[in-house]
C-alpha cells in the first residue's frame, strides 16, 4: 500500500554527529518509563553515542525541514562458527507529529537495504509483547516468526548486599566524604511497596 505524502518532504539519510542530540531528545519523548516500565534496554545518551560510534552506517534519521522527525538505530551481529550475519534494528522512533506519513516504513526499508549491503542474511527486531501496534507494524514490513521472551526484575533493596553497600556509603570518621555513586532514582511507573522505601 502506498502512503500518500502531504506537506513538506521527508528525507531518510545516514545520521551525522550533529543529529545525535535531536535523536536523543526524540527518543526521550518516545521511550518513557511510564509507558514502558520494564524496558530491558536503557534509552540514554550513551546508547545513542555508542551505536553511532560503532555502527554509524546503520544509524539513520528522517529529516523534515531541517528537523529530525524519526530515526532507526541498528547494529550488525556476527555469530561465531556461523555463516549467518544478522542485522539488528535496536531502536525505531518516529515523531507523532508525522505519523501516518510512512516514515517508520521508509526507515525500515532503508535500514534493510543497508544491512543487505553489509552482508546481513537476516534482520532481527524486538518489541514489548503487549505493544500490539508495533507488532502489527513490523508484520506489515515483512517480519514474522514471532517468539516471546520473558524478562524478570529483582528489587535489589531486598538483597543483603544492598544494605552493606548503603552502610559503606557513610562518610568515614576522618571527616572526608567517601566518593560514591549517587543512587539512581526508581523511574516513574515501577510500583514501590511500602517496605521498599529506604531512608536516604
Amino acid at each position: 500500500m502506498r502512503v500518500k505524502e502531504e506537506g513538506p518532504e521527508i528525507e531518510i539519510r545516514e545520521a551525522e554527529l550533529e543529529d545525535l542530540p535531536h535523536v536523543f531528545a526524540l527518543g526521550e519523548r518516545l521511550f518513557t518509563a511510564d509507558l514502558w516500565p520494564t524496558l530491558y534496554r536503557t534509552w540514554d545518551e550513551y546508547e545513542v553515542v555508542e551505536l553511532f560510534a560503532t555502527d554509524g552506517d546503520t544509524c539513520l534519521v528522517a529529516e523534515m525541514e531541517n528537523k529530525v522527525v524519526g530515526f532507526a538505530l541498528g547494529t550488525m551481529i556476527e555469530k561465531r562458527r556461523s555463516s549467518w550475519t544478522y542485522g539488528y534494528l535496536l531502536w525505531l522512533g518516529v515523531d507523532p507529529g508525522v505519523s501516518r506519513r510512512g516514515v517508520g516504513a521508509r526507515l525500515v526499508r532503508r535500514i534493510t537495504d543497508v544491512f543487505i549491503q553489509n552482508g546481513a542474511r537476516m534482520l532481527l527486531v524486538d518489541t514489548d509483547a503487549e505493544n500490539e501496534r508495533a507488532i502489527e507494524f513490523f508484520k506489515a514490513q515483512g517480519f514474522g516468526n514471532l517468539s516471546e521472551h520473558v524478562y524478570l526484575t529483582k528489587n535489589l533493596t531486598r538483597d543483603p548486599g544492598y544494605a552493606k553497600q548503603r552502610r559503606r556509603s557513610v562518610p568515614p570518621s576522618n571527616g572526608h566524604p567517601r566518593k560514591t555513586r549517587q543512587p539512581t532514582p526508581i523511574p516513574p511507573g515501577i510500583p514501590m511497596e511500602e517496605e521498599d522505601n529506604v531512608d536516604q
